[in-house]
């Protein structure tokens, strides 16, 4: 009898393991996740994306994944909806065009004027009170004048570039912190990995929450001069696929319409890609293009103080 009971015991198990084994590979093999992120393969493969007009014009060109339904906002603020994307290349058409005289609407202050680079601005109101924190989903991203690779897993530029952000911030007197918590490899999973940082840093309540990149773009798209001084130039991007896409593209047009008046040309435009890029955790979310990996590190400084000083004059405005 006791040879019989444990003949069925081990029967049991025998199938229990088989039933658990065949659940695990059914949910390997046959259950597809469901991307949270839109990224591919195929958008790897590809450096550069030449958005076109249906003239032959080109809008824009970045190293961001395009897709149908993307938009774009150029230095002009001429607003583009993406039609068509085929490998490398892209058409846009016309969605609306935003006056000249609307910029200083949107930043709902008086032009300054123009104003040299890394000239620090006089506080209209106290600024110890305002918090900003940075960090970086692709933590390798380089720039290869300075270091001859366009990325190094762990330790890139844009590390640098984003301690620079901080330091000019501290230098008005805002409070700001910034992280270097790798998030290596460069894969479509480095905003997973960039959320729980994200997710982090907005314990601290911060009035902006800054995504520093670098784009992968031609040197033409990115590189200006402003007021006789070499400079990179700044695109700001969007997660279109987020409950907080208003409201961060609200705060990412005060930030342009603050950059158009101090300092004319340092700003590419607004990208509304396909994601979210975790700006759903926060309203005050915004991811900057800081350049692109053919720039030098030395001209993505000088934009990046501009940068800061138009995000003061709108953070102080709040």
């Amino acid at each position: 009898m006791d040879t019989l009971n444990k003949k069925y015991i081990w029967t049991f198990f025998l199938v229990l393991l088989l039933v658990m084994v065949a659940a695990y590979l059914f949910n390997v093999y046959l259950t597809k996740p469901v991307p949270k992120y839109y990224s591919s393969d195929a958008d790897a493969a590809i450096k550069c994306i030449t958005v076109k007009d249906t003239e032959g014009n080109i809008i824009f060109q970045t190293g961001e994944p395009v897709h149908v339904e993307d938009e774009y906002i150029n230095e002009k603020n001429q607003h583009y909806i993406v039609t068509k994307v085929s490998g490398a290349e892209g058409v846009a058409e016309i969605k609306t065009q935003v006056p000249p005289s609307d910029r200083a609407d949107a930043l709902n202050t008086t032009s300054p004027g123009l104003i040299l680079p890394n000239y620090r601005i006089p506080a209209a109101a106290p600024l110890q009170s305002i918090h900003v924190v940075i960090y970086h989903t692709h933590t390798d991203e380089s720039y290869i004048p300075t270091s001859g690779t366009a990325s190094k897993p762990g330790n890139g530029d844009i590390l640098k570039i984003g301690k620079i952000m901080q330091t000019s911030l501290h230098n008005d007197g805002i409070s700001a912190s910034h992280s270097d918590n790798t998030h290596d490899p460069h894969d479509i999973n480095a905003y997973n990995r960039s959320r729980r940082t994200a997710a982090q840093l907005i314990k601290e309540q911060p009035d902006a929450v800054f995504d520093l990149h670098r784009d992968s773009a031609p040197v033409q798209a990115y590189k200006t001069s402003i007021n006789g001084v070499d400079s990179a130039r700044i695109m700001i991007v969007i997660g279109r696929s987020n409950p907080n896409m208003q409201t961060n593209l609200a705060f990412a047009k005060k930030i342009k319409a603050s950059a158009d008046e101090l300092y004319p040309g340092l700003m590419r435009g607004i990208f509304m890609g396909k994601g979210d890029y975790n700006q759903d955790l926060y309203p005050t979310s915004l991811l900057f293009e800081c350049g692109t990996d053919q720039l030098s590190e030395d001209d993505v400084i000088i934009a990046v103080h501009s940068l800061t000083d138009a995000i003061i004059s709108v953070l102080q405005e709040k």
